[in-house]
């Protein structure tokens, strides 16, 4: 996890090189880090780099495995295009850009937790910088608004995952995953599962659910994407989701796979469903484009919770894959609601007439939709049907709940492509040749995993 120290020393000397200067001019210096970051990640997964210094990290802190690998890429892949795409032009001095940075360094740390106090200050380093990101708008209402609903429903999250943590040690003795994961077992197969155990892992799915707006733990999320500022917004809906989604594949998925009868399994499929049918049936009613984008990521939560049910390594490419999808349209979305609503009209008429007067931007954004909504040959399709056909086996009903939620959310992606395609208004972007190159890469990523998932999928297979 070499990239896990350079994006925190990038963070670092962000902070400090950027005193008294302009953002867009240290903005370059944190994409360079972070392209590093991503760099050393394919080199890390075939073992090619000549130098390590994971011997020198206790075994039971981190996991360098393929796991974390897989979805620190994810992160870092995410966090490239929001730095590349959402830099602020007016703002003086970059602490705003390194705690950007620090809170990506704290969803590394989650990907790789290997026992729970680092899940616990993985999520922390994630969290708090978020907090102040999302009231840095000083004078803006919602702004304060969000930053005080978002801090109090993260430290009651926090508090609640926290005593789940203390029931599991309380009932295993340990808070390492692989011990956990030796009691949990030996447990289930003498069916002598203690009532500890099941509470702590209630409480710990409680806690963490908060982190990825999962029903019924979600209603912080509209109004706190809202009142943030953008940049901070599209980061709350990509990274720190994946993140959070990374560390509850890894405990309930693997470390307490074999509780998934006994306690959560039952619960987190009813949370998927209606999750699912509550963020898209709540995106329909809609006038703000935000909180529809805020409703759809609830939704989007939802069909992320199905791959925590089916066997561990079709899970994970599952959701990986889908990461890769929801990563890159969501940037996409964002980036040009950014760019349209500067003049504060956050409804969809904003959209009316793009496609007249930016027929890549149009395209981008249809594409992006088509993703969004699942439809076939974009790479949310090929994330949903990885994810529906794993979960299909023993969990049909929540698959028929998830067509007819990915059916619903058609009508409200379909209001921002009937704007930009069919309605007169002088909507209009003027796209940068440095932008452009991002949105690129964001429709490359879109078209190719949903052409050729197999180039994700076909990656050397692992053993848990």
């Amino acid at each position: 996890m070499k990239s896990l120290l350079v994006v925190f020393l990038g963070a670092i000397v962000v902070l400090f090189v950027g005193l008294g200067k302009k953002e867009t001019k240290t903005t370059p210096l944190a994409l360079l880090f972070i392209g590093i970051a991503l760099a050393l990640i394919p080199l890390d997964f075939l073992g090619k780099l000549p130098w390590s210094f994971e011997k020198n990290v206790p075994v039971d802190m981190l996991f360098f495995d393929k796991i974390s690998l897989s979805f620190t890429a994810v992160l870092l892949l995410a966090s490239f295009l929001v730095f590349g795409l959402f830099g602020s032009k007016v703002q003086v001095g970059s602490d705003l850009l390194g705690l950007l940075m620090f809170s990506l360094s704290g969803g590394i740390i989650l990907t790789a937790s290997s026992n729970l106090v680092m899940v616990f200050i993985g999520i922390e380093a994630l969290s708090i910088p978020l907090y102040v990101l999302a009231g840095s708008r000083k004078t803006n209402l919602k702004g304060n608004e969000a930053a005080i609903k978002y801090f109090l429903m993260g430290a009651f999250s926090t508090a609640i995952f926290l005593m789940g943590c203390a029931f599991v040690y309380g009932s295993t003795g340990a808070i390492d995953m692989e011990t956990i994961y030796r009691a949990a077992y030996t447990m289930e197969h003498l069916k002598a599962v203690s009532p500890l155990l099941i509470i702590g892992t209630s409480l710990i799915l409680v806690g963490l659910s908060f982190k990825v707006s999962a029903f019924p733990f979600h209603f912080w999320s509209p109004d706190v994407y809202e009142g943030s500022p953008n940049r901070a917004t599209v980061f709350m809906a990509t990274i720190v989701k994946v993140a959070a989604f990374s560390a509850i594949f890894r405990l309930f998925s693997i470390v307490l796979m074999d509780l998934r009868g006994e306690s959560w399994g039952i619960v987190v499929a009813v949370m998927s469903a209606c999750t699912i049918l509550l963020g898209n049936i709540a995106a329909l009613r809609q006038t703000n484009v935000k909180r529809t984008l805020a409703y759809s990521s609830i939704a989007h939560a939802g069909y992320m919770l199905m791959a925590i049910l089916v066997s561990p390594e079709m899970g994970f490419w599952a959701i990986l894959l889908y990461s890769f999808a929801y990563i890159a349209a969501s940037v996409i979305v964002f980036y040009y609601f950014n760019e349209i609503s500067s003049n504060r009209d956050e409804s969809f008429e904003a959209f009316n007439g793009l496609a007249k007067n930016n027929k890549f931007g149009a395209v981008l954004l249809a594409l992006s939709m088509f993703s969004l909504a699942g439809i076939p040959l974009t790479a949310g399709f090929a994330g949903k049907y990885s994810i529906f056909s794993a979960a299909f086996v023993e969990y049909k009903w929540l698959v028929f709940v998830a067509l007819l939620g990915s059916a619903i959310s058609i009508a409200y992606y379909f209001r921002i492509f009937k704007s930009v395609f069919f309605t007169e208004g002088d909507a209009k972007v003027n796209t940068t040749a440095v932008s452009a190159i991002f949105l690129g890469i964001a429709a490359i990523v879109i078209l190719l995993l949903g052409i050729a998932p197999s180039i994700l999928t076909n990656l050397s297979v692992f053993k848990f």
